[in-house]
């Protein structure tokens, strides 16, 4: 087998020519959060397709010089696992927009119109449905397609694709608002080595990335939205700069032994899950420095969205008809560990990159992997206040016990009791409630501060944001609040 286009990138940084690449060591040593929202890397920290919902996403190319080749990739709700990965490539100032919606057979499904490049090609991408081979194998049908319909979706850029690349920025740029998607450079990507590219067709990744989401429920009235996380990789300068080259082809060609050279990724790594190129870049896979490990990435990447704490308001007053979900995204937490299914499921831990999650402060309950109690404490308009802990509280109070969090990109309730589905985003795959009473009286407006403690450090990698669903005389409404914190983890 050729080597494929990373372990030729990677070979060319260390000796500067391989096969017709050109060296490709990116510039970049590390990883931060971009409070600009354009960045290298995004993460939008929930999808669904649940009762209704549709999730709506759009990826931005800023950069109105170089084209992007961009990997997607969606992964579940309860366990990180990959249920639908592709490429798009952006030409400058594209957006690539789609749909995600429960399809005929019960699975999430993708849907666009956009003229824009993807392998596969939009015919495809339409034409099949979120793919549960990867999920829990002892779930019925039923269950397996609902696995698919909520969790969370990774975007980054792979290669940058200069104008000066004649073969495969002309098969990616728009003409009369149509990319070609055609000719030799562009059926090359799928080959197992760049021999049949021209030089510098992939060139080392910039920032310039952003995407916003959006989840509508017209049956219920519902809208909320928001941008996307980015995250950038910026030089010792401390500025944004190049990362590695890190494009694989889009088939399902097996990665072999050498899969724990590309990512951290527990199953992958140690072939307990055969890796396909498919499965390759991941988010842990060697984007700063040309002497990191996959696992030291990961820990880079978790330490540029970490916090010790997570801050937001709820309300649920029945008179407003109101309800609100929290969704807690640890869109990292892969690289750290793994469930294996079957008759038993068991968790598999990277011992290399155990700073945030560690078998100290993570289980499994209910085949699923779980924080098994974050403390909180949680306040209504009028300084009442419930604290989980035996401390000093502001009375009048009362201790509580802490909530399990379970599942990658999980929904946390508020007062909605026990309810199949949330009451705002109608979750079912990874739920928890919380519902505080007091002197019989239930807590139905505030806030809430839940501290996320990691494994050795201050703080863990969570996303995501408070959905209120309200309504009046006038009409229904959504409201989406990003989560708040006081402090950042050490990075």
């Amino acid at each position: 087998m050729k080597k494929n286009v990373l372990a030729l990138s990677i070979t060319a940084a260390l000796v500067g020519f391989a096969g017709g690449a050109q060296a490709t060591a990116g510039a970049a040593s590390d990883l931060a959060l971009s409070p600009g929202g354009v960045g290298h890397m995004l993460l939008v920290p929930y999808y669904s397709a649940q009762g209704g919902n549709v999730s709506m996403i759009d990826i931005t190319n800023t950069d109105t010089a170089n084209g992007k080749a961009v990997k997607v990739r969606f992964r579940g709700a309860s366990n990180s696992d990959d249920v639908f990965d592709f490429q798009v490539f952006l030409s400058p100032g594209d957006v690539w927009t789609a749909s995600v919606s429960q399809g005929a057979d019960g699975r999430a499904q993708l849907n666009t119109s956009d003229n824009s490049c993807t392998k596969p090609n939009k015919a495809t991408l339409n034409a099949t449905p979120f793919v549960t081979g990867r999920l829990d194998s002892t779930l019925s049908v039923t269950a397996l397609a609902n696995q698919t319909r909520e969790g969370y979706i990774e975007i980054f850029n792979m290669a940058d694709i200069p104008s000066a690349a004649t073969g495969l920025f002309t098969a990616i740029k728009h003409v009369s608002s149509v990319a070609p998607c055609a000719g030799t450079a562009w059926s090359a990507l799928d080959a197992d080595s760049v021999a049949s590219l021209i030089p510098g067709d992939l060139t080392n990744p910039t920032t310039g990335l952003m995407a916003n989401w959006i989840i509508l429920n017209s049956t219920d009235a519902g809208a909320w939205s928001g941008q996307a996380t980015a995250v950038y990789a910026y030089s010792t300068l401390g500025v944004p700069s190049t990362g590695n080259l890190v494009y694989w082809p889009q088939t399902g060609t097996s990665v072999g032994a050498a899969a724990s050279s590309w990512t951290a990724d527990p199953l992958l790594s140690r072939n307990t899950i055969t890796a396909a190129y498919y499965d390759l870049p991941d988010m842990s896979t060697p984007y700063v420095s040309s002497a990191i490990t996959p696992s030291q990435q990961a820990a880079k990447l978790s330490a540029s969205i970490a916090t010790a704490n997570v801050i937001n308001e709820y309300l649920t007053v029945t008179s407003f008809g109101a309800s609100t979900d929290w969704t807690l995204s640890m869109p990292t937490r892969r690289y750290a560990v793994a469930l294996t299914y079957g008759a038993t499921a068991a968790a598999v831990y990277n011992s290399d990159n155990a700073s945030f999650f560690a078998p100290t402060n993570t289980t499994v309950i209910a085949r699923q992997i779980c924080v098994p109690s974050l403390s909180y404490s949680i306040w209504d308009q009028e300084e009442n206040v419930l604290n989980q802990s035996n401390g000093v509280v502001v009375s009048p109070s009362s201790p509580i016990p802490g909530v399990p969090f379970c599942g990658e990109a999980g929904v946390m309730s508020v007062n909605s009791s026990a309810a199949a589905a949330s009451g705002t985003l109608k979750a079912t795959v990874a739920r928890s409630e919380l519902s505080p009473v007091i002197t019989n009286a239930i807590y139905t407006q505030g806030w809430i501060k839940i501290l996320t403690p990691g494994a050795t450090n201050a703080g863990m990698p969570v996303l995501g944001a408070a959905f209120l669903k309200a309504s009046s005389a006038n009409g229904r409404y959504g409201v989406t609040w990003d989560h708040r914190n006081t402090r950042y983890a050490p990075q």
